[in-house]
């Protein structure tokens, strides 16, 4: 009788357990684990903005699974050493107006990021550094070279007024430079001659008892931060090196990292 009393106990906490034991099935369910794809169109290297203006960031970013806000901007005046927060969780418009910084830089750099829903991230950086600079003056006009002593070129040209937005300015001076053959507009080919800053103008003495031919060109330059001046001193004290505009550009974009 015992033994009888214990089979069924047993047997009815066996059942007992059993119905307290249930199951469901979760709706299908996708788990995303790819980084959004992103690009950077502007800035991304080469741009000459100035300050005072406003231009356009522009970028794509795609994914399934992008939250509303998901652009998140930076902005770099060293060459991407530094970041400086520009806007957080923006709409992804494609766009995002940006008011210049004002103070210059050659070296500035933008970087974007998105991230979707599961945290999947993703981030660009301009390919290459961009400028933000002061408006600089417009070229100056009516250049003229005079030869009529068969010895020297007295090259002149009219007084810069305006930047090339129209608004007045007083060039620091205008640098001369040099081509023997006709690349007239290729910074590569002209060569750091002298630079003026009283006048406009320029007496190469004795060129035409040396060359058969010879090309000038005028650049009015402001040197706001002095960077120019070091650069133009330079060149003075070793005119054998043959500095092109090209080479004068690309120190301004290198001295100390690019920022003021």
């Amino acid at each position: 009788m015992k033994k009888l009393f214990w089979f069924f106990l047993i047997s009815h906490l066996c059942s007992s357990g059993l119905a307290l034991i249930s199951s469901t099935n979760s709706s299908l369910f996708t788990l995303d684990t790819v980084n959004p794809e992103i690009n950077l169109i502007a800035p991304n290297g080469g741009e000459e903005w100035y300050i005072g203006d406003t231009n356009n960031i522009l970028w794509t970013a795609t994914d399934t699974n992008l939250t509303p806000n998901s652009i998140y901007l930076w902005y770099s005046m060293n060459g991407g050493g530094d970041f400086i927060t520009l806007a957080e969780a923006i709409p992804n418009s494609g766009s995002y107006l940006w008011q210049m910084p004002d103070y210059q830089s050659y070296n500035a750099k933008v970087r974007i990021q998105t991230e979707d829903n599961f945290g999947n991230a993703n981030q660009r950086n301009s390919a290459s550094t961009f400028s933000i600079t002061y408006v600089p003056p417009t070229e100056p006009e009516s250049v003229a070279v005079d030869i009529s002593n068969n010895v020297d070129a007295i090259i002149t040209w009219l007084p810069v007024t305006q930047t090339i937005y129209g608004t007045p300015i007083t060039p620091d001076g205008y640098i001369i430079l040099y081509n023997e053959s006709a690349y007239e507009y290729d910074d590569h080919f002209y060569y750091y001659l002298w630079d003026v800053t009283e006048g406009t103008s320029f007496t190469h003495v004795g060129v035409a008892h040396h060359r058969d031919q010879m090309f000038y060109r005028v650049v009015a330059y402001k040197d706001y931060d002095e960077r120019l001046e070091s650069i133009l001193t330079a060149a003075r004290l070793h005119p054998e090196q043959k500095l092109s505009l090209a080479d004068i550009k690309d120190r301004l974009q290198n001295w100390q990292g690019g920022e003021k």
